[in-house]
C-alpha cells in the first residue's frame, strides 16, 4: 500500500519547493475599479514554466503556461505582451526572478519604473486632488505598470537568488520546463467592483454587512519645535507671543510602493526623506532653545506623513483637519475619560487627539523629496512657482543655505498649461486644500525629472544613498524653517538666512546618529536603535491609556515602506466604552466606566519617530525651571515617572519619557492617515467604514481586499500516466521479489531450527 501511495503522489506532483519564498503582486481597489494581480477565482491556476526573454515568442495553440521573466524585463510592454496571449486564459501566472544577489549589481541595471509618468496626477486615481500642472512628466522613466489591471494573472517575485537561479536554468531547458509546473492560489476578490462596493459588501445569504476589504492608511507623526501653544478653546487663552502664530510646516512622506507590497524598499522616495526631516529636527533642537523659538513671529511644526503614495492620505487629512475640522461638543471628550490632563479627543468622527487644532493658521510648507541620490553634481534643487512672497522667500533662503557639499539651485521645471508643475509631495495637499492660497517650496535631489536610479516606486531600489546629500538636505531644511519662523512678514530672505545660518551649524555626514539611523532605514529596519525609541513610546502610551500597547510592526530587513491596510493593529484608533471596543462612538455611555479610553497601535517606525521628536525637541527648557534656575533632567522609565516636571510647566505643556530615559517635554503627536472619503462607522468594531458625508468624490479611495490564509505558489514536477504505471509495475515486481525472499528465508530458518 505504501508503494502505491508514493507512486500516486509522484504521478500527481513531486514537490520541488516546500517553502518557495516569494512576494506577490496583490489586488487593490480604488474609486473607479481595480489594479494589480490575482487569479480569476478560488481554484488554483497552474501550468508548465516557460522562459520568456522578449524575443522567443509567446506559446500559442491553446497551450497553458506560466511565464518566467527576469526582473529587468518586468515592464508594461513585456507584461502586456504576455497578457495579450491570455485571451483564452492560457497564461496561468508570471514568475519574476531575482536577477542579482547584491545591491551594487542592482543599482547598475537600467530598470524601468513601474510608477506612472505623471505621479499622483493626470491619468491616475489621484488626479482629482493634484494641483497645478498635473500632466508634467516627473517620472519620464515610468510606464504605469503599477496601475495596470491584471485580473486573472497572478504574479510573484522570487525572493531568493539561489532559487531564481534554479528556476531560470530549468525554464531555459525545454525538456525540464515542460514537466515543471507552477501552481498559483492567489484569489483576491472578483472583477467589476470598486472600493465602495467592497467596503459596503452585504452577504446575500443572511443580508449581513460583511466588508471584503479595508482602506489603506496608517499613522502620521507631527510635532512642535518650541513650546506648544495654549489650546485654542482655553478660556484663559490670551494673545501672547506664543499663542497667536502661524505655523511653518516642514513635511515629508514616509511611505512608498511597488508592484510587490512585501518589497517596498522606498530608499530614495521614502527613507531618505524621513532621515533628512528627522535629522533637521535633531539639528534644530540641538542648536536653538525653546526660549528663543518661543519669541519668534512664526511657529515651526514637523510633519511626517504616511500614505502619501496613495493619494496623500496623511497630509490631506492633516491639512484638512488643521484648517477645517470641527467636533460637536457632545463628542468632544478626554482621551482618558477619568484623566483631566489627557488630550482632548473626538469620538465621532474619531480623532484620538485634538492637539492639531492648536496649530492655527498655516503660513507655508517646506517639503523634501528623493534627496538620497541627487541627479546634479553638487546640487540639490528647489521647486517654487515664484508667484507668492512666502514661496519666493523660502526658495531664496534655501539657495542661500547650502553646505560644504551641496548647494541649492532653482529647478528648471517650467510652467505648463495648468500652472506650475509642483512635485508630488505633501505641499500638494496644502495647495489643493487651500486652492493655492498658501504656498511653500520643495527641496529635491532632482531637477525637472526624477532620476532613473533607483527607479521610482520599484522593488529594486538599492541602499546606496549619499549621506552627504542627506546631511546637507537636513541642514538646509533646519535653516530654512528657522529663517521662516524668524521672518516678521518683510520677506527679507538675506537677513533671515544669515540669522539661521549663524544659529544652525552644518550637520556632518558622518554624525553618529545620522549613520546609525541610515543603517536602520536603508538596511535593517529591525535595528536596536528604532526599537529603543519605539519601545519607550509604547511604554509611555501604556501609562497614558491603560491599553497593552506594544512596539508595532517593524520595518523588517530589508525595510518595507508599504502603508498597509487601516486596522486596529496598524494605527486605526479604537475607543473602549464599558466592556466593548469601537472604531468610533456616538452614544452616551463614554466616561461612565473608569477604564473608558481611546487608544491606537502605530507601527514601530511611527512610535520611534514620535519619541525622537520628544527627545530632539523637548529639551529646550530642560535646564531651566519656571523661576529661571538651572536644573538637571529627571530620569524615568516611562511617562508615569514624569509628572510635575518644573521645566515643562508652561501652559499646555507636559512631560514624557525619552529613549534616553530622561523626562523631556512632549513634542510629538500622532494623526490619522486615512482617505478623506471614509470614516469609521460609529458603534461598530474597527474595520467598518462609512462614506463620509462631505465626500467630494475626488480622492482615490484605495482599499485592499482580504486574503485567504491559504494563498501561495507551488512548484512541482509533473509526470505522465505511463511513467506512473511503469513505477507502479516496478514497485509491484520488487514487492513480489521481496516476498519471495522472505518465504525462502523462512524455509531455511525452519530447516536450521532457528524459526
Amino acid at each position: 500500500m505504501t508503494v502505491i501511495i508514493n507512486v500516486i503522489v509522484c504521478y500527481i506532483r513531486t514537490s520541488s519547493f516546500h517553502d518557495l519564498q516569494h512576494s506577490p503582486c496583490v489586488t487593490l481597489y480604488n474609486r473607479a475599479g481595480r489594479v494589480g494581480c490575482g487569479t480569476v477565482d478560488r481554484e488554483v491556476q497552474s501550468g508548465p514554466i516557460y522562459y520568456y526573454d522578449g524575443n522567443n515568442g509567446v506559446p500559442t495553440g491553446g497551450q497553458n503556461f506560466v511565464a518566467v521573466i527576469e526582473e529587468y524585463q518586468m515592464t508594461a510592454e513585456v507584461i502586456n505582451t504576455l497578457v495579450s496571449a491570455n485571451s483564452n486564459g492560457n497564461l496561468k501566472g508570471i514568475m519574476v526572478l531575482n536577477g542579482t544577489d547584491t545591491d551594487t549589481d542592482r543599482s547598475n541595471g537600467e530598470y524601468a519604473s513601474p510608477g506612472p509618468i505623471y505621479p499622483l496626477g493626470y491619468g491616475t486615481p489621484s488626479e482629482g486632488i493634484s494641483y497645478g500642472d498635473n500632466d508634467f512628466a516627473w517620472n519620464a522613466n515610468g510606464d504605469g505598470l503599477i496601475h495596470s489591471d491584471l485580473y486573472g494573472v497572478p504574479m510573484v517575485y522570487i525572493n531568493e537568488y539561489e532559487t531564481s537561479y534554479y528556476i531560470r536554468n530549468a525554464a531555459q531547458d525545454e525538456n525540464k520546463a515542460s514537466v515543471i509546473y507552477s501552481e498559483f492560489n492567489y484569489y483576491m476578490g472578483p472583477d467589476g467592483i470598486n472600493s465602495k462596493d467592497c467596503l459596503k459588501w452585504v452577504d446575500t445569504e443572511n443580508q449581513e454587512w460583511n466588508p471584503k476589504c479595508l482602506p489603506l492608511g496608517g499613522v502620521s507623526v507631527w510635532g512642535y519645535a518650541g513650546s506648544p501653544p495654549k489650546p485654542a478653546n482655553d478660556d484663559n487663552n490670551s494673545n501672547s507671543a506664543n499663542t497667536v502664530k502661524s505655523a511653518v510646516i516642514v513635511g515629508t512622506s514616509i511611505d512608498s510602493t511597488s508592484m510587490f507590497h512585501d518589497l517596498v524598499p522606498g530608499s530614495n522616495e521614502g527613507a531618505s526623506n524621513v532621515l533628512a526631516t528627522i535629522m533637521a529636527a535633531y539639528l534644530l533642537g540641538k542648536s536653538v532653545d525653546d526660549a528663543t523659538l518661543d519669541q519668534l513671529p512664526n511657529r515651526i511644526v514637523f510633519g511626517l506623513f504616511e500614505g502619501e503614495a496613495y493619494g496623500y492620505l496623511g497630509s490631506r487629512r492633516f491639512v484638512n483637519d488643521v484648517l477645517n475640522f470641527q467636533c460637536n461638543d457632545q463628542y468632544t471628550v478626554r482621551s482618558m475619560a477619568k484623566d483631566e490632563n489627557s488630550d482632548m479627543a473626538c469620538l465621532y468622527p474619531m480623532r484620538p487627539s485634538l492637539k492639531f487644532k492648536d496649530i492655527g493658521n498655516i503660513a507655508a510648507m517646506l517639503t523634501v523629496d528623493q534627496v538620497g541620490v541627487p541627479s546634479g553634481d553638487g546640487n540639490l534643487f528647489v521647486h517654487n512657482s515664484g508667484q507668492t512672497d512666502m514661496g519666493s522667500f523660502l526658495a531664496n533662503v534655501m539657495m542661500s543655505s547650502g553646505t560644504s557639499y551641496y548647494k541649492v539651485a532653482a529647478s528648471a521645471a517650467e510652467n505648463g498649461n495648468d500652472g506650475y508643475p509642483y512635485p508630488p509631495t505633501p505641499l500638494s495637499s496644502l495647495l489643493s486644500v487651500t486652492g493655492g492660497g498658501v504656498d511653500g517650496a520643495v527641496l529635491t535631489g532632482y531637477d525637472y525629472v526624477f532620476t532613473k536610479r533607483p527607479p521610482y516606486q520599484s522593488h529594486v531600489q538599492g541602499t546606496q544613498m549619499k549621506l552627504k546629500a542627506i546631511a546637507s538636505a537636513a541642514t538646509i531644511l533646519a535653516r530654512t524653517a528657522l529663517a521662516a519662523a524668524y521672518d516678521n512678514g518683510s520677506y527679507d530672505s538675506d537677513t533671515a538666512s544669515s540669522y539661521a545660518t549663524n544659529a544652525i551649524p552644518e550637520l556632518s555626514y558622518d554624525d553618529d546618529l545620522l549613520v546609525d539611523l541610515a543603517d536602520c532605514l536603508f538596511v535593517n529596519g529591525n535595528c536596536k536603535l528604532l526599537s529603543k525609541y519605539a519601545s519607550m513610546e509604547a511604554a509611555n502610551d501604556r501609562d497614558k491609556t491603560g491599553f497593552e500597547i506594544g512596539s508595532g510592526t517593524a520595518l523588517g530587513q530589508p525595510p518595507n515602506y508599504y502603508v498597509s491596510i487601516y486596522h486596529m493593529n496598524n494605527g486605526q484608533p479604537f475607543v473602549k466604552v464599558g466592556s466593548k471596543v469601537y472604531g468610533s462612538y456616538d452614544g452616551d455611555d463614554y466616561g461612565k466606566s473608569s477604564g473608558d479610553s481611546i487608544g491606537m497601535q502605530p507601527k514601530m517606525l511611527q512610535q520611534a519617530l514620535r519619541n525622537m521628536l520628544h527627545t530632539f525637541l523637548g529639551q529646550g527648557s530642560s535646564m531651566v525651571d519656571g523661576d529661571g534656575n538651572k536644573v538637571s533632567p529627571k530620569s524615568c522609565s516611562s511617562a508615569a515617572k514624569c509628572k510635575d516636571i518644573s521645566y515643562c510647566s508652561t501652559d499646555a505643556d507636559s512631560a514624557t519619557c525619552s529613549a534616553d530615559k530622561l523626562c523631556v517635554c512632549q513634542r510629538g503627536f500622532y494623526h490619522i492617515a486615512l482617505d478623506e472619503a471614509v470614516d469609521p462607522t460609529p458603534n461598530k468594531s474597527t474595520g467598518f467604514f462609512d462614506i463620509s458625508s462631505d465626500d467630494a468624490g475626488v480622492s482615490a479611495l484605495w482599499t485592499e481586499p482580504f486574503w485567504a490564509s491559504s494563498v501561495g505558489v507551488n512548484m512541482y514536477r509533473y509526470t505522465d500516466s505511463n511513467a506512473g504505471w511503469f513505477v507502479l509495475a516496478s514497485g509491484a515486481i520488487f514487492s513480489g521479489f521481496c516476498f519471495f525472499l522472505v518465504v525462502l528465508l523462512k524455509v531455511g530458518m525452519k530447516k536450521e531450527k532457528l524459526y
